[in-house]
C-alpha cells in the first residue's frame, strides 16, 4: 500500500523535475523576433493582402463580364457577393494581424531603444569610474585641475571650461580651456552663474540666453555660449570650488549631461581635498627640513 503510494507520489510529483527541466529548456530555446523579422512578415502579409484583393477584383471582373446565355451553376450575383465576403474577411483578418505586428514592432523599437540607453548608461558609468581611479592617484594639484577639466570636457563634449577653488571666501579660477585670459579672476559667492551654484551648492543648467536678474553681477561672456553647466564641488559638507564646461557651437547640454558631470564632480572633489591635503603635509615636511638644516649650521 505505501509503495503504491509512493509510486503513485513520484507519478504527480517525480515527473514535476522533469516536466520543469522541459519546461526550463522551451525557455531557453524561446526566441524573442528580431525586428527585422517582423517588419519581413508584415510585409509578406500585405502582400498576400494585395493579392488576394487583386485576385478578387478580377473574379468580380470576369463575373461581370461573363456572357449571359452561359449559364453557371451558382448565379453571378452570388458568386460576386461570396467574392466580396470574402475580400472583406481576408482584409479584417489582415488589418488584426497587422495591428498585432505593429505593436510588436513598436515593443521592439523601444526595447532597442531602452538596451542603446542602458548601454551608453553602462560606458559612461564605467568611464565615470576609471576617471575617478585616475584623479584619486594624482597628488599634484597643477595635474589634477588639468586631468579634471580636460576629462569632464572630454566625457561630455565640451567646448570649453573652467575650475574655481574656493579661496579666503571667494572662487579664484585657476584652471581653463580655451580662455586663459580668465587665470586669476575671482567671483564673490552669490555673483554670476558660478557664484549662485557656490551659494546654492546646487548644480545650474544654461540654455540659451541668461536672466541677470537671477544671476546678478553676471559677467559678459565673450565668446558667447549658447548651453553650459556648472556643478559644485562638494567634499564631504565643505565646499571645494565649482566646475564649469560649456558647451560648442550648435550643441546643447541636457538635464542628463548635467547629471552626469554632477557624478563626475564627486569623485573629482575628493581628489582635490587628498590633493590639497598632500600639498599642505608637504609644505609641512619641507618647513620642518628647513628648520632644521637650520638648527644644523
Amino acid at each position: 500500500m505505501h509503495a503504491d503510494q509512493g509510486n503513485e507520489s513520484r507519478s504527480e510529483t517525480g515527473q514535476g523535475p522533469s516536466a520543469r527541466g522541459a519546461s526550463v529548456a522551451s525557455l531557453r530555446e524561446f526566441q524573442t523576433p528580431s525586428l527585422e523579422a517582423v517588419e519581413q512578415r508584415r510585409s509578406q502579409l500585405w502582400t498576400r493582402t494585395t493579392g488576394a484583393l487583386v485576385a478578387v477584383v478580377v473574379g468580380v471582373l470576369i463575373l461581370s463580364t461573363w456572357p449571359q446565355d452561359q449559364a453557371l451553376s451558382v448565379p453571378a450575383s452570388t458568386m460576386r457577393t461570396m467574392f466580396l465576403v470574402l475580400a472583406a474577411g481576408f482584409f479584417a483578418f489582415s488589418a488584426r494581424q497587422e495591428m498585432h505586428l505593429g505593436r510588436l514592432s513598436r515593443m521592439l523599437t523601444d526595447e532597442r531603444v531602452l538596451t542603446a540607453a542602458l548601454t551608453n548608461r553602462l560606458h559612461e558609468v564605467e568611464l565615470l569610474s576609471q576617471a575617478g581611479r585616475e584623479m584619486n592617484a594624482i597628488l599634484e594639484m597643477p595635474v589634477l585641475l588639468g586631468t579634471i577639466l580636460d576629462t569632464a570636457t572630454d566625457l561630455l563634449g565640451a567646448g570649453g571650461g573652467s575650475v574655481m577653488l574656493l579661496r579666503d571666501g571667494e572662487l579664484e579660477i585657476v584652471q581653463t580651456r580655451g580662455r586663459d585670459d580668465l587665470l586669476g579672476r575671482r567671483v564673490r559667492l552669490g555673483e554670476g552663474v558660478a557664484g549662485q551654484v557656490a551659494l546654492r551648492r546646487e548644480p545650474i543648467l544654461i540654455d540659451g540666453s541668461v536672466d541677470r536678474e537671477s544671476f546678478p553681477g553676471l559677467a559678459e561672456r565673450a565668446p558667447y555660449v549658447d548651453s553650459s553647466m556648472s556643478v559644485p564641488l562638494i567634499y564631504g559638507d565643505r565646499l571645494v570650488g565649482v566646475l564649469n564646461v560649456n558647451a560648442p557651437e550648435g550643441r546643447a547640454f541636457t538635464q542628463h549631461d548635467l547629471r552626469a558631470l554632477a557624478v563626475f564632480a564627486v569623485p573629482a572633489a575628493g581628489a582635490l581635498e587628498n590633493a590639497a591635503r598632500f600639498e599642505a603635509q608637504r609644505a609641512r615636511a619641507e618647513a620642518v627640513a628647513r628648520d632644521a638644516t637650520e638648527v644644523v649650521r
